[in-house]
């Protein structure tokens, strides 16, 4: 088949073959592909501040904010909008609450009565930022919620 193709459609031919090549190997990894519906308008990565903070430090209970980073303009985005709070496990991680600190939708925190260590606060927004933020549709961003 080599013979019957001119070298520059043989070159797109390979091309496609390793790009599906690659794809079927990420989607057969329990990885994840993703194409975003809005023209290509995708969130990148969530970034979480304070990214480790002491509610016994501010009166019991501490802001967290998340912002993201997009593919286009504008990039950056803070605070990022429609953001869901958790903590000790990621939205749609299916993991029940385990009590040891609560976080409003508004990023306010605050360490369960009686626990000391530490909690993983997450932030989860949207990637595809024109559909609802689902398991198949997100962008995790964490930080350390520090119980004295």
């Amino acid at each position: 088949m080599a013979g019957l193709l001119p070298p520059n459609k043989l070159f797109s031919w390979r091309s496609l073959a390793l790009v599906l090549a690659a794809v079927s190997l990420v989607a057969g990894c329990g990885g994840t592909v993703f194409v975003a519906s809005t023209g290509g308008r995708a969130l990148v990565f969530i970034s979480v501040t304070p990214s480790s903070a002491d509610p016994a430090l501010s009166s019991g209970q501490v802001i967290f904010t998340a912002a993201g980073t997009f593919n286009t303009n504008p990039t950056n985005i803070s605070p990022l909008p429609g953001v869901v709070w958790t903590v000790d496990h990621p939205a749609f991680g299916g993991f029940p609450d385990l009590g040891r600190a609560s976080i409003t939708q508004d990023g306010l925190a605050q360490c369960g009565v009686g626990f000391i260590g530490t909690v993983k606060v997450f932030a989860t927004a949207p990637a595809d930022p024109s559909l609802p933020v689902s398991l198949q549709n997100q962008r995790v961003g964490t930080a350390t919620l520090v119980c004295p």
